[in-house]
């Protein structure tokens, strides 16, 4: 396949990052990858396992020349790196994102940027709590979604060029508007990472004598699994989808209030049949995701 972009720029080479810079490489689609960020020893190791081709820590110097900037850095960062990104990039230079929040930061960059490049707000759903150039795998996005976030200010062609890349790393792509983005993602990603970190926590308030903790098992493992994500990640994400995040709070709480109250009148017959309704409807979940 010919090359989609000659030169890539991915700045923050972890999880995301580095996997689509292996996936793009394994498909013909990215020609040369730099691999651009704060830490020297992470780049290091992008290089030595082969994840970016060239590496530095120098942004302006990275982004020259550059076909496709793909901002793969926490939310709270994306606008700013885009923004001094793109004082040193060519014209018609495409800028895209990883973040899993959109509507803060497609007003920004839409504001902000000069015209002589364009951005499309995306958002690969394919994190886990895995993080660093170790982690990257080509196979990340096969079989999982791509959220491309364009508005009626966004480039055609552009968004064009950014849902084939992500078709060629393997990704289904979808689009919608940044708002119905960060709706969606706060009620099935950004609230169950809430739940987990509190549900970790009751516990521990809980077990005054540490003896729960010798018992964890299964359910509770997999239940808080992503409870072990970087908790400075998540600040960001819940701070940048704030409003989001407390309706879809809201909404479990009543859900959780509804359950305990059928608990508390000794409903057990009604809650059963809620039961049975929610796990039919969660299997059938199983079967949508195939």
């Amino acid at each position: 396949m010919k090359p989609l972009f000659e030169r890539v720029v991915i700045a923050g080479v972890g999880l995301i990052g580095g996997s689509l810079a292996l996936a793009g490489k394994k498909a013909g689609i990215f020609k040369t990858v730099i691999g651009v960020g704060r830490g020297k020893a992470n780049l290091d190791k992008a290089l030595t396992l082969g994840v970016v081709d060239e590496a530095t820590t120098d942004l302006g110097m990275a982004v020259r020349g550059a076909d496709l900037f793909f901002a793969a850095v926490p939310v709270e960062s994306v606008i700013d790196v885009c923004l001094k990104a793109a004082d040193g990039m060519k014209t018609g230079c495409i800028i895209t994102d990883g973040g899993s929040v959109k509507k803060k930061i497609v007003e920004e960059l839409q504001l902000r940027l000069p015209s002589s490049v364009r951005f499309v707000g995306g958002h690969p759903v394919a994190g886990s709590e895995k993080s660093g150039a170790g982690s990257a795998d080509e196979s990340l996005f096969k079989n999982r979604y791509t959220i491309l976030t364009p508005t009626p200010s966004t480039d055609p062609q552009a968004v064009d060029l950014v849902r084939d890349m992500w078709k060629a790393a393997g990704a289904d792509v979808v689009t919608m508007g940044p708002d119905e983005h960060d709706e969606i993602m706060a009620m099935i990603s950004h609230l169950p990472h809430f739940a987990a970190y509190a549900l970790v926590d009751a516990v521990v308030k809980a077990d005054g004598s540490g003896l729960m903790r010798r018992f964890v098992a299964g359910g509770f493992k997999d239940t808080t699994r992503i409870a072990s994500s970087d908790p400075q990640m998540w600040r960001d994400i819940f701070s940048m989808n704030k409003e989001r995040l407390i309706e879809s709070i809201n909404t479990f709480e009543r859900s959780l209030s509804e359950l305990k109250q059928m608990v508390e009148k000794n409903n057990f017959d009604g809650l059963k049949a809620r039961l049975d309704k929610i796990r039919s409807t969660r299997l059938k979940m199983d079967d949508h995701c195939g």
